[in-house]
């Protein structure tokens, strides 16, 4: 994926956060789907080498998903990673069993399997998904995206935007810089 490309990609999914539908009443849940996978993004632009980095459904940041408060939800999540991963849905209530911690809320998704994960979010707003299993490197390399919950009764807004800001502290090959052993050097890694 070139800068110019993943820029573009920007442009789009802001875009189509305006434009798109509000959630419909559905019989059931609504439901998505999400496949961790790694990849490939042109970070530092022009003939830069491309940086090895991690995607959900080959996208970063993730595909915005929108709920509606009150009503069921259903992502089948896939791990396509070589190593351990969950989501957890950072500033949602919702039941234990479906909060992403592996070990203690769920068992983590091992490579090649998938995890359901089923609520109901309780409160409208904005929120973020990301993983907890290796969370340091997971998210360091751009696994996580943006979640609404919009409000029960309608809300008129002029314009919704969603900013996710991600920084990478890179190396000459264009490869993220270590640091995700240490806490202090994980939560330093960027410059913003």
């Amino acid at each position: 994926m070139s800068r110019r490309t993943f820029m573009q990609g920007g442009a789009v999914l802001a875009v189509a956060t305006i434009a798109t539908p509000r959630i419909g009443r559905a019989e059931g849940p609504v439901e998505y789907r999400l496949r961790a996978t790694p990849g490939k993004a042109s970070i530092v632009g022009g003939d830069g080498p491309p940086t090895a980095t991690l995607a959900y459904n080959g996208t970063m940041p993730g595909p915005v998903l929108r709920f509606r408060q009150g009503e069921p939800v259903r992502i089948i999540v896939a791990n396509g990673l070589d190593q351990d991963t969950t989501v957890h849905w950072h500033g949602i209530r919702l039941p234990n069993a479906m909060d992403g911690v592996p070990g203690l809320t769920q068992p983590p998704i091992k490579p090649g399997e998938t995890f359901t994960y089923e609520f109901t979010p309780p409160d409208a707003g904005t929120f973020w998904y990301h993983p907890h299993a290796n969370s340091l490197q997971q998210i360091g390399r751009g696994l996580a995206g943006a979640l609404i919950v919009e409000e029960r009764q309608h809300v008129a807004v002029d314009r919704d935007l969603i900013w996710m800001v991600q920084d990478w502290r890179l190396r000459d090959d264009g490869e993220i810089a270590s640091g995700f052993g240490s806490m202090m050097d994980a939560a330093m890694s960027g410059r913003v």
